[in-house]
Parts: structure tokens; sequence; C-alpha cells
């Protein structure tokens, strides 16, 4: 099984997501309903985390996909023994 390739759309789809949330979180403050609005501040840090936590995965899938294709590496020279 393969890893799904397509990071940004999940980006993507997260920043569309947090724009909504935001849009809540305001009509909340408007509101003076400070439990509320503490709670959308809740959600919105949740989802920057999992934006943060993707890109570091995204990083982590490159380089280990950098270093598969990367030729074999000669094994180091044995000294002569004595």
């Amino acid at each position: 099984m393969t890893a799904p390739n397509d990071h940004f759309s999940e980006i993507v789809l997260l920043g569309i997501i947090s724009i909504g949330v935001m849009v809540l979180m305001g009509l909340a403050i408007r509101d003076n309903s400070a439990g509320e609005a503490s709670a959308w501040t809740a959600i919105l840090m949740a989802i920057i985390n999992a934006i943060k936590e993707r890109w570091q995965q995204r990083s982590l899938d490159r380089m280990g996909q950098s270093l598969a294709n990367a030729p074999p590496a000669n094994p180091p020279a044995q000294d002569p023994q004595p």
C-alpha cells in the first residue's frame, strides 16, 4: 500500500475549514459569548496543529523518497590484518 501524495489538497481543505472557524469565532466574539469564542479558538488551534504536522510529514516523506532513490553507498575500506 502506498501513501497518498496529494498533501497540498489536504492543507487547502484544512485552510478552508479554518476560515469557516474564524468566521464563526468572529460571530461568537461579536455576541460576547466568551466561552463559545474560546471553544472556537481551541478548534482553530487544533486545525493549525494538524496543518503543521502535515507539513512535517510531507518533508519526512520527501526525505525518505530521496533516500530510497539514492544509489547505494560503497562500503568502507577494510584495514589489512597484520
